[in-house]
């Protein structure tokens, strides 16, 4: 397990993920919000939104691709 510290606003959050995940997580995170200390919480929101946006349309895809294989099959 990895213990993280993100810092939104004026707080601090710390959390606790899976090694692996956690490496994930920090290029992630900072492929968004850059070197950025403290994310400011309207960029978090716009950085969610942006993420729920992205795993909609894969969802999308997926289902597309689901239906071409029962067609086949």
């Amino acid at each position: 397990m990895s213990k993280l510290t993100v810092f939104i606003g004026s707080k601090n959050f710390d959390i606790t993920l899976d090694e692996e995940f956690a490496k994930f997580f920090k290029e992630d995170f900072k492929d968004i919000f850059g070197e950025k200390r403290t994310i400011k919480t309207k960029e978090l929101l716009y950085a969610y939104v942006q993420k729920s946006h992205n795993e909609f349309t894969n969802k999308q895809k997926y289902m597309q691709i689901v239906d071409k294989i029962d067609e086949i099959i």
